[in-house]
């Protein structure tokens, strides 16, 4: 009997950190669940040699038009997603490739399913009835907050949606293991128009009461976070006197995803902007502060439990450095309300791959 095959398209093979959690997640999520009968996964990839090694698993190239075509007949399904695929806010351009490759399985005569999507924002008109027309053609869509939900209602879908949450949960199992009590603070920063001038100073002051805790800085994208993460360095270094480095940095950056997590994983606490930082820390136990700019980074923390350490970019410098020393001065407690929800968080995040095995002949 032929094995199943699953098709998974998404933002992976570009070194970046938080989507590779995604995609591993995934295939988790898939494995646990399907367990001895679980398809096989193929990913349509910006980088197949990388993402091979990195998920043990076959993958094409997302812009070779005649392997996906050739992938997408010998799969039974094709998964979009996870992660912030459909927004017109980085980039309007992506949009029409997600759906293209949603629309392209469907002309093969696949199943498809958005799979833990965060979607949105959705500025433009164009953007939104594009989104509502292919989600509204999907055999099913699990998204991995209530506002992406909500935004798919607001723009007309009529397609059932599923809330679960992302994928990423799967990964740091803190509900077995404890966060390192005497692990470093991670700082995870990245590039944000109209902020980056004063946001390293700003930060550096506000974590200045933490100076003599270790502390590092973790890229989950190297190409774009490592300059305001140099930048935030220096200013800690400065006011603090001591070295503060940038951890996570042994492997090339399509194969360092084991080393972001295992540094996520034994921290005391994340201070962070990239919101898988923030979704790998609430795995592992670890309390995190959101700097937020995005409205999904309070809609993760919130999911969380944890929505009174959100900052918002805009807020002052005082107000950052409150929350900082107070959740810094509570940490024992926050990871043992964590610990708590990570058997409930893991479920839900497991939903995604329950939905979609369903689909499957």
């Amino acid at each position: 009997m032929r094995r199943n095959r699953v098709a998974v398209s998404g933002y992976y093979g570009y070194g970046n950190a938080g989507d590779e959690a995604v995609l591993s997640g995934l295939i988790r999520g898939i494995r646990a669940v399907g367990g001895q009968d679980a398809p096989e996964v193929v990913i349509f990839s910006g980088n197949p040699a990388a993402s091979r090694r990195t998920h043990n698993t076959p993958a094409v190239h997302r812009y070779n038009p005649a392997a996906l075509v050739n992938a997408l007949y010998r799969s039974d399904l094709l998964l979009s997603g996870g992660g912030s695929l459909l927004q017109d806010v980085t980039s309007a351009n992506g949009i029409f490739y997600y759906l293209g490759i949603i629309r392209l399985a469907q002309i093969v005569g696949r199943p498809t399913m958005f799979i833990a999507q965060g979607i949105g924002p959705l500025l433009r008109p164009r953007s939104r009835k594009l989104v509502a027309a292919v989600a509204d053609s999907t055999n099913a869509i699990t998204v991995r907050d209530p506002e992406s939900a909500d935004l798919l209602l607001e723009i007309g879908v009529r397609q059932r949606v599923q809330i679960t949450a992302d994928p990423a949960l799967l990964l740091p199992d803190g509900s077995r293991t404890r966060p390192g009590e005497g692990g470093p603070v991670v700082v995870s920063l990245r590039a944000w128009p109209k902020f980056d001038a004063t946001l390293p100073a700003t930060i550096a002051r506000a974590c200045a009461p933490l100076a003599g805790i270790p502390m590092g800085t973790v890229a989950m994208q190297h190409s774009q976070d490592d300059p305001i993460l140099a930048r935030f360095r220096d200013e800690m270094n400065r006011i603090s006197g001591k070295d503060v480095s940038e951890l996570a940095v042994s492997l090339p950056e399509n194969d360092r995803l084991p080393e972001v997590v295992q540094q996520i994983a034994t921290s005391r606490l994340v201070i962070g902007m990239r919101l898988h930082a923030l979704i790998l820390a609430a795995g592992a136990g670890v309390p995190s502060v959101a700097l937020a700019y995005d409205p999904k980074i309070l809609s993760f923390m919130r999911y969380t439990g944890q929505e009174d350490a959100v900052v918002d970019l805009r807020a002052d410098g005082d107000t950052m450095a409150e929350t900082i020393a107070r959740v810094s001065a509570d940490l024992p407690a926050r990871a043992e309300r964590l610990r708590q929800r990570i058997p409930v968080l893991r479920e839900a995040a497991l939903r995604n791959a329950r939905v979609a095995l369903d689909l499957l002949p």
